[in-house]
């Protein structure tokens, strides 16, 4: 099971308390799932589908609970995914569908109707999670932060984006691919607080764990690139150093430095490896980096005099 199916199915077996809330999330999955039907004479059906049986059953169970809509469920292949089945649910006519539709306002646009059922923040929060039960999608933290709500048509897709953004910090954008209106999260911390929102908390500490490990990882990375980096330079200052001193070796000029450079780069020869503390503790009396750093330095001028 991939993350954002686990995440729907934490998701699925929580229950909304209040009735309206309840309602909301109906409207949500609804609004994206759902389309009506005719069934002769007998009126208008309503059915959706979803790729999740955990969400299938929850749904029904919903709307019999909260609406005494009583849905059937039907089972068959997902078209364009191969091996996965899709789970559709009929509401007939004479099964509650009328009062289903008079109570959510019908299925279409996101308008008045839709906005009637989450006026409080309380019913904002279980929309969204109808929404993202219906056509939400959470990336693999391991592999990228990425949560997104397929709207498909643009004036959509605005209108939850602009739910989205009603919650502090939440900041969603929308873009379209392959000509379906796209709403999006990619900042880590916007989806944890997204996944909060919707009721996914066990799912939100695992993402916060991947975070976490992340930062670790890439922490660790950056020192040891950084103490990578200061030792070739460490190393590449000892082999300029080294030159040097044999280059004054090799003239017969080694008489000519002062007593104290002659002590430091006889000390550098025999160590090689050593850092500029580390030679500076060497010598007697001991020197500091600093001052082991200007006679090395002095002896390099030398050198190319």
């Amino acid at each position: 099971m991939s993350f954002s199916s686990d995440t729907k199915n934490e998701i699925a077996h929580s229950r909304a308390a209040k009735p309206c809330c309840r309602s909301a999330v109906a409207a949500g999955f609804i609004r994206a799932r759902g389309y009506v039907f005719p069934q002769g004479r007998a009126g208008i059906g309503v059915a959706m589908t979803t790729e999740n049986p955990a969400v299938a059953r929850y749904i029904k169970t919903l709307l019999f609970e909260r609406f005494g809509a009583s849905a059937s469920l039907h089972v068959g292949d997902c078209g364009f995914k191969k091996g996965r089945h899709a789970y559709e649910l009929k509401v007939a006519p004479e099964k509650g569908a009328d009062r289903l539709l008079s109570q959510l306002g019908g299925i279409g646009p996101l308008g008045a109707a839709d906005e009637r059922l989450y006026k409080g923040k309380c019913c904002r929060k279980a929309y969204l999670k109808g929404l993202f039960l219906g056509v939400g999608t959470v990336s693999e933290p391991e592999k990228g932060y990425n949560l997104e709500i397929a709207c498909g048509d643009e004036a959509f897709a605005y209108a939850v984006r602009r739910l989205m953004n009603s919650f502090p910090g939440i900041h969603a954008r929308v873009r379209t691919r392959r000509g379906n209106a796209i709403v999006y999260l990619k900042n880590a911390e916007q989806i944890k607080d997204t996944l909060n929102i919707i009721g996914a908390h066990a799912h939100l500490l695992k993402f916060e764990n991947v975070m976490i490990l992340k930062n670790i990882r890439n922490r660790t990375n950056r020192i040891n690139n950084c103490d990578n980096a200061n030792l070739d330079r460490a190393l590449g200052a000892a082999n300029r150093q080294i030159e040097a001193i044999d280059r004054i070796r090799m003239e017969g000029r080694m008489d000519e430095l002062p007593s104290h450079l002659i002590d430091m780069a006889l000390l550098r020869l025999e160590r090689p490896e050593a850092s500029l503390c580390e030679l500076g503790e060497l010598l007697d009396p001991p020197i500091g980096k600093s001052a082991v750093h200007d006679r090395l330095r002095r002896i390099i001028e030398f050198s190319r005099g």
